[in-house]
């Protein structure tokens, strides 16, 4: 056995194998979803266990669609989660710039005070929150929960959006001014596209928050017609049985949108990633 086949095989042993164990290990859980979405009920307790569903049905994804009301719990879901989105980017951007390129008194203390929020778990603000909501006559109101997701996303996203205009020279700014465009048009024409894979990184960490957040949701909607997805999807657990098949679907359905948008914007992500790691 010559160097480069010992080689080969010791990669393989300390590189590739580890790898292909981890990625089962991550991509077995969603595997097992989708397999018991398509089971009968009978199946999905049978033993030994089936791997393959045998027989194949569609029933749990047709009952969940025609009686459940999910569609109006994807629609609640992506009109929350998308004015969140936008409201996020939209502040994040003015938030971070201004951390970025500025120096102002308590600055450091603003920063720290970001830092400090993303520690604390968000129950700990559900009762107060639900007080004040309470008292402003928006509990069971969608706009409760959009307040609350945009709150609690925009401390880490200034962050993480700052350190892309950090990796972004002032020379930018500085140039396009002496071409004779303001600072807010130097912004939004010159800097903005610079770090567009940081705005798309924020706009789907932002998203992703909200499409999966539950607690919130569970305490502020009453109205069986105003849940979220993931509080339809836990309507699906009764007190003395669950509706596996039926919860299953349910999964594969709210994970659709998250896959397909991070489809499409992954070359952003990756970008964003390692512009973000380096400050300029």
């Amino acid at each position: 056995m010559n160097v480069k086949t010992k080689r080969i095989i010791g990669r393989c042993f300390s590189l590739y194998l580890p790898l292909i164990v981890f990625l089962a290990f991550i991509l077995f859980p969603f595997y097992w979803i989708l397999v018991t979405s398509f089971k009968e009920e009978s199946s999905i307790m049978h033993l030994p266990i089936r791997y393959i569903p045998t027989p194949f049905t569609t029933e749990n994804y047709s009952s969940m669609l025609s009686s459940l009301g999910f569609e109006s719990y994807i629609l609640n879901s992506f009109i929350v989660s998308s004015t969140t989105t936008i409201l996020v980017v939209i502040v994040a951007i003015f938030g971070g710039y201004a951390i970025s390129r500025y120096k102002f008194r308590g600055k450091t203390v603003t920063f720290g005070g970001m830092l400090v929020t993303q520690m604390l778990p968000g129950v700990v603000i559900l009762i107060p929150l639900f007080r004040i909501f309470n008292s402003l006559g928006l509990i069971n109101n969608l706009l409760s929960l959009t307040i609350t997701y945009t709150a609690t996303n925009l401390p880490f996203c200034i962050i993480m959006i700052s350190g892309f205009f950090s990796a972004i020279p002032t020379t930018l700014e500085e140039a396009a001014q002496i071409d004779g465009c303001s600072l807010p048009k130097a912004i939004v024409r010159i800097v903005i596209p610079a770090i567009l894979p940081g705005v798309v990184t924020t706009g789907a960490y932002a998203f992703v928050n909200s499409w999966n957040e539950f607690v919130y949701a569970l305490n502020f909607i009453n109205d069986n017609k105003k849940f979220t997805l993931p509080v339809g999807l836990s309507m699906m657990q009764g007190e003395f049985s669950v509706n596996y098949g039926g919860l299953a679907a349910g999964t594969v359905v709210a994970l659709i949108p998250a896959l397909l948008m991070f489809c499409y914007i992954q070359k952003y992500l990756v970008q964003g990633l390692a512009a973000g790691a380096v400050k300029g």
